[in-house]
């Protein structure tokens, strides 16, 4: 027959589970709040970019219309794509650092507070040298491997008009929708868009840094520190992010079983972490 001290403990324990849960939760519409509007804006704002980039290419690629009766020259449309990327860089650049430096912000300055640590590290901004780096990486690096996914895409359906002998209107109309549906998608899941794929990513990235920067300055400072990885808990969790959760609370210097130090694991991933100061709680 259960005591009375087994009732409480078991009382105590439900208790401390549902805090829990209800404290994931929380983190995860306060994160959501604060980028919402942020992820809009650059969703718009990469719309506009791979719809001008796209009708860049197909008019530059129409200089090649002669040579659809032979084999077309790969170096040909490559240099076109390459004088287009460089034309259109800052379209994409542009706005992912401003969304970035939002991200960044609304995260260290709710985590700082948070977690009461303005009276040790003082107030988070974008001046903090890990913040400034984050941003200085982090740019350019993206823009690039932006591009060569477009790259990829556009040597697909050349390649395959090639070899099925498509016309060059015909080619021009597959690389114009595809370019399309980089901007408006067939939507899977939760991501609309590449667009919107991008925008989630970036701004959910920049959000989990600004996190991780301020636990690495609390850390600095002497503070001990743990993490948490935090998923949606829907089936549509994969292997890795659930491996992940099952770590428990761990130092914040260690890697979760994935081999990622947090969020996010993939683009599009919807996990968080969560830090705490080791005693606190969890």
């Amino acid at each position: 027959m259960a005591t009375t001290a087994d009732v409480l403990a078991d009382a105590l324990e439900r208790f401390l589970d549902d805090l829990d849960l209800f404290c994931e939760r929380a983190h995860r519409a306060s994160k959501r709040r604060a980028l919402a509007p942020i992820e809009r804006k650059l969703e718009r704002a990469m719309q506009r970019a791979f719809r001008r980039q796209g009708r860049l290419f197909v008019q530059r690629f129409g200089a090649l219309r002669g040579e659809f009766s032979e084999a077309l020259n790969e170096g040909k449309w490559l240099a076109i794509w390459l004088t287009v990327t460089m034309e259109t860089g800052q379209l994409f650049e542009d706005p992912i650092q401003v969304a970035a430096r939002a991200a960044l912000l609304a995260a260290g300055t709710s985590m700082a507070r948070d977690l009461r640590a303005g009276e040790i590290i003082g107030s988070f901004d974008l001046k903090n040298p890990r913040a400034v780096a984050y941003l200085r990486e982090h740019g350019a690096a993206l823009v690039t491997r932006i591009n060569e996914t477009t790259r990829e895409e556009i040597k697909r359906i050349v390649t395959q008009g090639v070899d099925e002998g498509w016309s060059y209107d015909r080619m021009a109309k597959e690389i114009t929708k595809r370019f399309e549906e980089f901007a408006i998608g067939k939507p899977q899941q939760h991501i609309r868009s590449r667009a919107h794929l991008v925008a989630v990513t970036e701004a959910g990235e920049a959000y989990e840094a600004g996190n991780w920067i301020v636990a690495q300055d609390l850390r600095d400072a002497g503070v001990e520190m743990e993490k948490y990885w935090s998923t949606m808990g829907d089936d549509r969790v994969s292997a890795g992010c659930q491996a992940n959760q099952a770590d428990g609370w761990i130092p914040i210097d260690q890697e979760h079983s994935s081999g990622h130090m947090h969020p996010l694991r993939f683009p599009g991933c919807r996990c968080d972490e969560l830090f705490q100061r080791v005693g606190s709680g969890g």
